[in-house]
């Protein structure tokens, strides 16, 4: 089953331009792009445990809730080092999404693939993007997190189960 709607936040990585968080300091949609046609690889970055040690303790901008019908899907909220959005120099910043469902990895890339589709990606695009992504996403349970933290050097993923700490899965650099 492929949850339309787990395009929005997965829209911010690719796109904040599409998704606008409430509370955001501005209210206005943010827009910075994620540098998705670089190469998606499970592991460690150098400086990926110093991004793990800094998201935690970042402020809140904003956050959303998705439901789907009457099933919640997800809670998401936007992070930064001062809890402000700066439009001129948006970096750094963390998404982080809490499942309220079990979710597979094959659905989370479907939902993935229809949101830039939506957003007008074209389909050659798509597919160079599409075999990088397929590292990026594991199989979620409910309470797991999916958290998504980006710099200038480049973005890391990292996966947290419900009672679990949270640990890298993939970078896009």
């Amino acid at each position: 089953m492929t949850f339309l709607g787990l395009a929005g936040p997965l829209a911010l990585l690719t796109s904040l331009s599409s998704y606008a968080f409430i509370g955001s300091s501005t209210g206005q949609p943010a827009s910075v792009a994620v540098p998705l046609t670089s190469a998606v690889t499970k592991g460690l970055s150098e400086n990926t445990s110093d991004k793990k040690e800094q998201w935690m303790w970042w402020k809140p901008v904003g956050s959303a809730s998705l439901s789907w019908g009457f099933w919640k899907i997800y809670d998401s909220e936007l992070r930064t080092p001062a809890g402000v959005y700066n439009p001129e120099s948006p970096l750094p910043l963390a998404l982080v999404i809490t499942y309220d469902r079990d979710i597979d990895a094959d659905d989370l890339l479907d939902a993935t693939v229809e949101q830039w589709e939506h957003l007008g990606f074209s389909a050659d695009t798509i597919a160079s993007w599409d075999p990088q992504m397929k590292n990026a996403w594991p199989n979620v349970k409910e309470g797991d997190r999916l958290i998504y933290v980006l710099e200038s050097s480049g973005g890391a993923f990292f996966y947290q189960p419900k009672q679990g700490q949270p640990k890298p899965y993939a970078t896009l650099k």
